[in-house]
């Protein structure tokens, strides 16, 4: 199970299209819109206008805000991921910004039904969507069944694989924008049980996360308590 981390980091289909290395990658892009949002900024809202958003770079964050104020975090979007925002209207989401965020956005013409897009690009939009769907399921599963150690270290392991390969030789980590607070609304406890948490796993040398860096001290070992199979992530259809 754990030998399969490697195989996974840096995987994405959509990097090679971030790259614009051929004139086809630019047609295919040439319909959308090249948009920039600082950190912070506001992406889309539930009463937004539907559009598929291809993210370039960065980071976001889909949340759930229930009528007393409980903030839920549905997903995270990070670089080579898409989204259609009709889901996100139809779930009543917000998606801000946590970093500063790149990304392509496809317009969805009014009574169109759906975006215009080349078939490779509608190919793997449809594939990005049904691997949103296995991570809503996982992170359920996550809250359900999982003690607070066990849904803080799934969740990290889970947002390394998609965050690629660290640029940094002998660094096995990633650079994390999210607080404390954010990682409890995604993962269901307080900022307080997440600060005992991460507290608890820096005393066992399983990772460290310091100044929106998470270093791994011992991945196998995390992976291996936690039960963390990327298999989930897979990027090969079927």
């Amino acid at each position: 199970m754990v030998g399969q981390l490697g195989a996974f980091i840096g995987s994405s289909r959509f990097r090679e299209l971030s790259s614009f290395d051929t004139d086809q990658q630019r047609s295919e892009l040439s319909v959308a819109r090249k948009r920039v949002f600082p950190a912070g900024s506001i992406l889309f809202e539930p009463e937004g206008r539907s559009c598929v958003l291809f993210f370039i770079s960065g980071w976001c964050v889909s949340r759930k805000i229930l009528a007393n104020g409980t903030r839920i975090v549905i997903d995270f979007m990070l670089r080579g991921d898409m989204l259609w925002t009709l889901s996100s209207e139809m779930t009543q989401e917000t998606i801000q910004a946590l970093s500063d965020v790149a990304v392509y956005e496809f317009a969805v013409p009014p009574g169109t039904g759906g975006p215009n897009l080349s078939q490779r690009i509608q190919q793997n939009f449809v594939h990005e969507m049904l691997k949103r769907q296995v991570r809503m399921t996982e992170r359920l599963a996550n809250i359900a069944r999982r003690d607070a150690l066990e849904r803080t270290g799934h969740l990290l392991l889970e947002l390394a694989v998609r965050a690629g390969k660290p640029d940094r030789p002998g660094f096995d980590g990633f650079d994390c924008p999210l607080t404390q607070s954010d990682i409890g609304d995604a993962v269901g406890l307080s900022t307080v049980h997440i600060n005992r948490v991460l507290k608890e796993m820096r005393l066992k040398g399983l990772l460290s996360f310091r100044n929106g860096i998470v270093e791994f001290l011992d991945r196998r070992r995390l992976a291996e308590l936690v039960d963390f199979d990327p298999g989930y992530l897979s990027t090969n259809p079927g």
